[in-house]
C-alpha cells in the first residue's frame, strides 16, 4: 500500500481499528481514558491532549486529541520519514490550542511506535505509555536510551516491551588470545549467569567477555550451561576459532593449539554432546608438526602403525591397506592427526604396506619425503629378491633406504662352538644399568593432566639421550603409566601421549626413530597399590625397557 493519509474511509477498516485502539486504551490508560472509549464518545476528555499510535505489520492507527492541525501534520510527516511507505489510519480529532510541551512528546511518540513491531505508544497530557516489541537489538537500545532522558514535564506510566525473537536462536563462544567471548542471544539473566558460570568452570585460564543479548526463541528441551561448558572446553584447546550453537546443531571452526589440544577437542565433541544437541560442521584444523614421521612396523604382536596423518580421511585410509594386507594380524594404531604431511604422504603410505609385506618381520619408516626398510629375511636369496621389489615400489621422487638383514649361506658343516655373547645384550648391560640409576634420581615428570615435562626432567632426558647414543644397536619401549584417579581411557590416553612426548624429545636429540616404540599402559600396571598420595605419585611414571 503506498503511503495515503486514510481518514474515515471505510466504516469495516476504521471500526475494526477502532475497536483495537480501543482495547490497548482500557489496558494501558487511565480510567478516564478507559470510560470514555468503552462509551465511544467521539472526543476524548480534557483535561490536556492526548496521542495513541498503535502499529501493526506496515499498518498504523492514529487516534486521540491533538492541539491544532499543526501538530496533526508534523506526527504524520514524522511518521513517513521514518517509513513512507506506511499505511496510516488517521482517527486523531483536532482541538484549537497551543501546547508545546505536548507537542514534543507526541514527535518523541512517533520516533518510538517505528521501533515497534507490532507495538503502541499513548502519550496522555504529561505521561507515557509504551508496550509492544522493539524491533531488533538496535530499536531496543534506542528505546531504553530515549525512556531514559524524556523532554521536561513528560514521566513514564508504563512500559512492557517484549524480547525480540532470534531466528535462528545463536549462542558463540570465540576464543580470542587469553580471554573467550561468549555473543548471540540468551533468554534471560539468570540463563546467561549460568552460561557465564559454566565457561568459567570449564577454562578457568581464559577471561569471559560478555556479549550477549537477551531474546526469545530458543528451542526447549537443551541444557544451555552444558552447551556453553562444552563450547568452552573446546574453545579452550582452540589458538584461535570458534564453537557455533545455532539452535540446536553445534558447529566448530579454528586451529587447534597442539596436538594433544586436538586430540581432547575432538573427543570431546563425540562423547560429552548434551541432550538435544546434534554436531554439525567440525573443521579443527590440526597443529603443523615438522619433520613429519610415520612408520608401520611388524613383529611377533602384530602390526604397529605410529606418527602422523594429516586428516580423519588419511587416517581412514591408512587402516585400510593395513587391514587389507594384514587383516589376520593385531593391529595397534597410534597414528595422530597433524597437519604438514608432505606431498605424496597418501601414496608413500600405501607404497610402506607394500613393502611391509614383502618383509617376515621388519619396518617401513617415512621422515619428510625419504622412505626407509629395515627387517628380516630367511636367506639371503630372499633378501636379494625383497630388495629389489622393494625399489620398485618407492613412490617416485621420495628417498629410499633399505636395510635387510639375512643369515649368512652356510658353506660347510656346523661346527659346535661355545656361542658369542650378542653384540645387543653387551650393549644393554652397558646401558640399561645408567638409565636405570639416571631415572632413580627423579623420574621424568609432567604437569598435572598435561605431556608437558618439567624442566628438570628435560635436563635428564638429554642426559638419557646421551647414554643411549653409546648403545646404538639396542631398542627401548618408552611406557607410559598414570594412577587410578580418572576416567581409565583417558588415563591411557594420557599415559600414551606422555610416552610419545618423550620419543619426540629423543628423537630431536638425535636418538634414531626406530629404536624407540612408545606405549601407554594408564594405570593397568601399578608398581604400588593406590591408596595414597605418595604411592599414586610412584605409579605415575615413565619406564625404559629394553627389546
Amino acid at each position: 500500500m503506498s503511503t495515503q493519509h486514510l481518514k474515515h474511509e471505510g466504516a469495516g477498516v476504521i471500526g475494526a481499528v477502532l475497536a483495537l485502539v480501543a482495547c490497548w486504551l482500557l489496558l494501558a490508560s487511565p480510567p478516564a481514558l478507559a470510560q470514555s472509549a468503552a462509551a465511544q464518545s467521539p472526543a476524548i476528555p480534557t483535561p490536556g491532549y492526548q496521542l495513541s499510535l498503535v502499529r501493526e505489520g506496515n499498518t498504523l492507527a492514529m487516534g486521540g486529541v491533538l492541539p491544532g492541525e499543526p501538530a496533526r501534520e508534523a506526527i504524520l510527516a514524522a511518521l513517513r520519514a521514518v517509513e513512507p511507505d506506511l499505511a496510516i489510519m488517521d482517527m486523531s480529532e483536532v482541538r484549537d490550542g497551543a501546547s508545546e510541551p505536548f507537542a514534543t512528546a507526541a514527535a518523541l511518540a512517533a520516533t518510538l511506535v517505528m521501533k515497534l513491531k507490532p507495538g503502541a505508544v499513548l502519550v496522555d497530557g504529561g505521561s507515557l505509555s509504551i508496550e509492544g516489541r522493539p524491533d531488533g537489538d538496535a530499536s531496543r537500545a534506542a528505546i531504553t536510551s530515549a525512556l531514559a532522558s524524556l523532554p521536561s514535564g513528560l514521566a513514564v506510566q508504563r512500559v512492557a516491551l517484549a524480547l525480540p525473537v532470534a531466528k535462528p536462536f545463536v549462542m558463540t563462544i570465540r576464543r580470542d588470545g587469553n580471554g573467550l567471548t561468549l555473543d548471540g542471544s540468551a533468554t534471560s539473566d539468570e540463563d546467561r549467569a549460568a552460561m557465564i558460570g559454566a565457561v568459567r568452570a570449564a577454562a578457568p585460564d581464559l577471561t569471559p567477555t560478555d556479549r550477549m543479548m537477551l531474546a526469545e526463541g530458543a528451542p526447549v528441551g537443551i541444557d544451555r550451561a552444558a552447551v556453553a561448558r562444552l563450547a568452552a572446553l573446546v574453545a579452550g584447546r582452540l589458538q584461535a576459532g570458534a564453537v557455533r550453537l545455532s539452535d540446536a546443531t553445534l558447529s566448530v571452526e579454528g586451529q587447534a593449539t597442539d596436538r594433544s589440544g586436538y586430540v581432547a577437542a575432538q573427543r570431546a565433541l563425540r562423547e560429552a554432546l548434551p541432550a538435544g544437541v546434534t554436531l554439525g560442521a567440525v573443521a579443527i584444523r590440526a597443529p603443523v608438526v615438522s619433520p613429519y614421521r610415520w612408520f608401520v612396523e611388524k613383529g611377533p604382536e602384530g602390526i604397529l602403525v605410529q606418527g602422523y596423518v594429516p586428516s580423519e580421511e588419511a587416517h581412514a585410509a591408512a587402516k585400510a591397506a593395513i587391514a587389507g594386507q594384514f587383516g589376520a594380524l593385531r593391529l595397534r594404531d597410534n597414528l595422530e592427526i597433524a597437519e604438514g604431511a608432505p606431498d605424496g604422504f597418501g601414496e608413500a603410505v600405501a607404497a610402506a604396506v607394500k613393502q611391509l609385506a614383502l618383509l617376515p618381520r621388519g619396518r617401513v619408516s617415512l621422515d619428510n619425503r625419504s622412505i626407509a626398510v629395515t627387517g628380516d629375511v630367511p636367506s639371503v636369496i630372499y633378501a636379494n629378491a625383497a630388495r629389489a621389489a622393494l625399489r620398485r615400489l618407492a613412490p617416485e621422487g621420495w628417498a629410499f633406504s633399505e636395510a635387510i638383514t639375512a643369515p649368512a649361506a652356510v658353506t660347510a658343516p656346523p661346527v659346535t662352538v661355545a656361542p658369542a655373547a650378542p653384540p645387543v645384550r653387551a650393549a644393554v648391560d652397558t646401558c640399561s644399568p645408567k638409565i636405570r640409576e639416571e631415572m632413580a634420581a627423579g623420574g621424568i615428570v609432567f604437569q598435572f593432566g598435561r605431556e608437558t615435562m618439567r624442566p628438570d626432567s628435560i635436563a635428564r632426558l638429554r642426559r638419557i639421550a646421551a647414554i643411549m647414543k653409546d648403545c646404538p644397536d639396542v631398542r627401548f619401549s618408552i611406557e607410559g603409566h598414570t594412577d587410578s584417579d580418572g576416567n581409565p581411557e583417558q588415563n591411557v590416553d594420557l599415559s600414551l601421549r606422555r610416552a610419545q612426548a618423550v620419543v619426540s624429545f629423543l628423537i630431536r636429540q638425535g636418538i634414531e626413530a626406530g629404536r624407540l616404540l612408545a606405549e601407554g599402559h594408564g594405570e593397568s600396571r601399578p608398581l604400588v597399590a593406590n591408596d595414597s598420595t605418595a604411592n599414586k605419585a610412584r605409579n605415575r611414571r615413565i619406564e625404559f625397557v629394553t627389546r
